[in-house]
């Protein structure tokens, strides 16, 4: 009976490799929050503790020193509610992928402004609807004329600022 007691707790308890594993994968992940921009902490559901250790590490410039707080921020973890830092990590990565691809999309925008003139002005206004026609006229003329002069891209910026800023693209 009491054989059968033991290899039950045996159960219950996690096996040296498989807490050695778990550790190594906090370890991995506070090497990771360690190296995301500041600003990303703040939107992190992590403790006081946390982010007053992450914040020191940019302080670290000893190789050895820098390894044994990121094993120090891996233990920190430990007392952290890890699937929800995940989630966010993973909703931070998505709005980054989805602000990348807004950028290209206003960067092929103003690209094909440039090339067709008004003809891509009537077709993007099909698609946003929501900008001042007159106004995008404005910039795209301004932007081609500072083309054919050569001179630096200040109208061709402002352009692609505007798409960027105001532009509401439909799916249709």
């Amino acid at each position: 009976m009491t054989d059968n007691i033991e290899h039950h707790e045996d159960l219950n308890e996690k096996s040296k490799s498989r807490v050695k594993k778990e550790l190594l994968e906090l370890t991995a992940l506070g090497d990771k929050l360690a190296k995301l921009p500041k600003q990303q902490w703040d939107k992190l559901p992590i403790s006081d503790t946390l982010k007053h250790a992450l914040k020191e590490v940019s302080k670290i410039n000893h190789h050895i020193g820098l390894k044994r707080h990121i094993k120090y921020i891996g233990k920190l973890l430990r007392n952290e509610n890890i699937e929800s830092i995940e989630q966010q990590l993973v909703i931070d990565n998505q709005q980054h992928t989805l602000e990348v691809q807004r950028e290209k999309l206003c960067e092929h925008w103003r690209n094909r402004l440039l090339d067709e003139g008004d003809k891509g002005v009537f077709e993007l206004l099909e698609v946003a609807s929501n900008l001042d026609r007159q106004h995008l006229r404005q910039l795209v003329r301004n932007a081609i004329k500072e083309q054919e002069l050569n001179k630096p891209p200040k109208y061709q910026r402002e352009l692609f600022r505007y798409l960027r800023d105001n532009a509401e693209f439909s799916n249709s």
